[in-house]
This record gives structure tokens, C-alpha cells and sequence, in this order.
């Protein structure tokens, strides 16, 4: 290019250019730094702006470019997490929301549902999508109807710091739901994640797509998109709690289906959460584990299964971006959120936290007991879990939502009044 003359001689003779260059690339240099400094500091001041500025870069500079930026900010963030914890003299990152009662209500005994599995039927065929098959995983037989020892919501997790605590509504003298936390890095003690265990014996299951995500599949039959929990299930002494969905469309495009109608036809293998007509729910991977798919009402797939049978899946250290977030590596540090289901299928486990890779994210699952486990939702803004409190006349609402933890973004209104992304939502049992 400079016909054999040396770069410095070169630039000596063209100085205006070289000044030119310079400046170009140090103007190219400063807005990547307020960028990368934005995609840290605007989310953690306001996690909704955060969001929005996220979304527009992509549509501006690309998918790619954005993720490579997020990915720089995630390790300036975990820097600065870490940081935080040994200035604060280890004081944890995550702390549970005191607007939350211990005990909200006392309500008599209701019914429960056993068998906890959906019945065993005959395999039906199961839609597939072009992937390398996987052999079948045995799990354990459903519980029976034969009257054995229930374990209680609080018993003791040798992993769960200072054990579970239970919290919300006594249902016939038993708490239906506990939460506690984990520390799931060894390398981070300053990562948290809080877990939540509900007992599925006691509670339906529901879930909502949003207002705009999941976004159909071309040519799929409409289906209503209220976004908000039904009025009906708005009741003080049924409504308990609700918590986010799964990936934009865009991001995957897994599975969805509710009511009959494939919103995105769910892809083999990959881990769903699958909610029957009777009540029962089921994790598993699509097609293997989860062959049934007579009388199910609803289908949310996000990912790969995360804890398979009590294993933590092995290629969430491979950095497979597509794999596990699409615009956020694997290995990187921020909000996630995950679900999972005990081996004896009674318990439903929600966990979040911050500076968590998708390992930790697992690992945080299988230390609350969960044998199978998905990831959810990631980033602050859209990791949100609602505690529902009788509103007592105030407000529009026969209920108002508070969040698990402080540092959450959760409205009083979250889920009550329209929302843009899907999510599932908990109700007692009718008595």
C-alpha cells in the first residue's frame, strides 16, 4: 500500500491526513466509551430507559454490535458488584422486599390435587424442528394416590441460607409458599440469587402472553392478547403471586402455545414448562421427556433444558450466545431468572439474581431442589416477581402488587393492568 515506505516516513508526509485518521478514530473511541458507560450506568438510574436505549441501538447498529457492548458493560458491572460487597464489608446485593407480610391471610383447608404429574397416556405425536436427537431420559414414576408423609413448604435445604422462610397465605395450617437465598458462585460470593418454593399441591398455575411478545409465527390463527391477569383471578383470597416469562420472539422464537393455538410451534428438545387442563404442570425437554400433548392448555419453551435430571446441562461454559440469550453470552454476569420443578414434582422453584451466568443460574436451581429447571428472562428490567396483598379499598385493584426484592422494578399495578411481554401468574386452588 505505501510501495515499501515505512508507516512513520508515510506519515510524515501526509500530516493532514494522518490528523484527520486520528480524530476520526478518537471521536469512533469516545462514543463507544459513552456507550458502553450508558449500557452500565442509565439501566442501573433507570432500568426502563436502560431497556428502551438497548432496544433502539439494535435496531440502529445491529444485534451483534449491542451484544458485544452489553458484554463489556456486564464485566464493568461485576467488577463494580464486587467492588460494592467488599466495601460494604460483604453485605449482600439482594435484599427481600419488607412490604411483604410474613403471613397475609389464614384461610381453612382446601383441597389438593394428587397425582401431581399429568396421567400417564399413550405418546402422541410431538411437532419437531430440525435438531441432533437426544436419548430419552428416565424420570421418576408419578406420585401415586396411596396416602403418604407430605414434606412441609420450610423444610430445611442444607443449601438455602438460613432455610426457607415461608411467606404469604396459611392454607389449613400449612404455608403455601417460602422463600430464602443462595450464594451459586464459588468464584463470586457477592452473587445472590433468591428462590421461591410453591407448593404445587395447593395452586394453579397459569400463564399470559403479552400485548406484544411473544410475537406470532406468520400465518398463526389470532389469539386474544389481554396482556393483564383476569379479573376473576384478581381475588385477594385466591391471587398470590406472579413472575416473567420467557425470551422475545426474536430471540429463539420458542415454542408457545395457549388455549389450542401454536403462537410459535415448539422445537424438539428444548426445555418447556407445559400446564395441562387438569391443573398439573410438567418440565421437561419437548418430544423426550414431555411426550404427552393431549390436553395441555398452555406451552412456554425458552432455551435448552438447564437442569436436566438433576444435572446441570454442560454446555453452559461452551459461550454459545444463540444458545443461551442470543445478545448475551453465557458467561457473562447479570440479572437472570430461572423455573424449575422438585423430582418429586411437588414443589415449583422460581429463582433470580444479579451477577449470575447461566451455571450459577443453574446451579442456584438444583441447591433450592430442583431436579428439572429452564432459564427464563434475564436483565434487571424484565426479571420481575409480584407478591399480591389485598389492596383494601385503595385504588383501582382489588389487590396490589409488591416486589420480592427491592431491587426489582415491579409496579403496584404489575400485571393487574396490561403488560408488552408474557408471564405466569399463581392462584390457590378453589376450596
Amino acid at each position: 500500500m505505501f510501495k515499501g515506505a515505512p508507516l512513520a516516513a508515510w506519515s510524515r508526509r501526509h500530516p493532514v491526513i494522518v490528523r484527520k485518521a486520528t480524530r476520526t478514530a478518537g471521536i469512533i473511541l469516545a462514543l463507544l466509551f459513552v456507550l458502553v458507560a450508558g449500557l452500565v450506568v442509565i439501566p442501573a438510574a433507570s432500568p426502563s430507559t436502560g431497556a428502551q436505549i438497548a432496544d433502539l441501538l439494535r435496531s440502529v447498529i445491529g444485534v451483534q454490535a449491542v451484544a458485544e457492548m452489553e458484554s463489556v458493560s456486564f464485566q464493568i458491572q461485576d467488577v463494580i458488584n464486587s467492588t460494592r460487597y467488599q466495601i460494604t464489608g460483604q453485605k449482600p446485593a439482594l435484599s427481600f422486599s419488607s412490604a411483604v407480610s410474613t403471613v397475609v391471610a389464614t384461610l381453612p383447608p382446601i383441597k389438593t390435587r394428587t397425582p401431581l404429574h399429568p396421567a400417564a397416556t399413550a405418546p402422541a405425536q410431538v411437532a419437531t424442528a430440525t435438531a441432533e436427537p437426544r436419548q430419552p431420559t428416565a424420570l421418576p414414576p408419578p406420585p401415586t394416590a396411596t396416602p403418604v408423609p407430605l414434606p412441609d413448604i420450610v423444610e430445611a435445604s442444607p443449601h438455602v441460607d438460613g432455610g426457607w422462610q415461608a411467606f404469604g397465605p396459611v392454607v389449613g395450617g400449612h404455608s403455601v409458599m417460602a422463600r430464602g437465598s443462595v450464594k451459586p458462585d464459588p468464584a463470586r460470593p457477592y452473587a445472590q440469587a433468591a428462590v421461591v418454593r410453591i407448593d404445587l399441591s395447593k395452586v394453579n398455575l397459569h400463564f399470559v402472553l403479552g400485548t406484544q411478545e411473544p410475537v406470532a409465527a406468520p400465518g398463526t390463527r389470532p389469539i386474544a392478547r389481554t396482556g393483564a391477569i383476569p379479573t376473576l383471578d384478581q381475588a385477594p383470597d385466591s391471587l398470590l403471586i406472579a413472575f416473567n416469562g420467557g425470551f422475545k420472539s426474536i430471540h429463539g422464537h420458542y415454542g408457545v402455545q395457549l388455549n389450542g393455538t401454536n403462537v410459535i410451534t415448539p422445537q424438539y428438545g428444548l426445555a418447556s414448562l407445559v400446564i395441562y387442563d387438569n391443573g398439573a404442570i410438567n418440565l421437561g425437554a419437548w418430544g423426550i421427556e414431555i411426550t404427552d400433548t393431549q390436553h395441555i392448555v398452555a406451552i412456554r419453551q425458552n432455551c435448552p433444558m438447564l437442569v436436566d435430571s438433576g444435572t446441570i446441562n454442560p454446555s453452559v461454559t461452551d459461550g454459545n450466545r444463540k444458545e443461551w440469550g442470543y445478545t448475551v453470552k453465557n458467561l457473562d454476569t447479570t440479572w437472570r431468572s430461572g423455573i424449575g420443578v422438585t423430582k418429586d414434582g411437588r414443589f415449583l422453584i422460581y429463582a433470580t439474581g444479579n451477577s449470575l451466568t447461566v451455571e450459577s443460574l443453574g446451579r442456584a436451581l438444583l441447591m433450592s431442589g430442583a431436579y428439572n429447571g429452564m432459564q427464563l428472562d434475564i436483565n434487571g428490567f424484565y426479571t420481575r416477581f409480584a407478591i399480591y396483598q389485598p389492596a383494601n379499598g385503595k385504588g383501582k385493584y382489588p389487590v396490589v402488587a409488591q416486589k420480592l426484592l427491592d431491587q426489582m422494578t415491579v409496579l403496584p399495578t404489575q400485571f393487574l393492568q396490561p403488560y408488552d411481554r408474557d408471564f405466569f401468574y399463581v392462584t390457590l386452588l378453589p376450596g
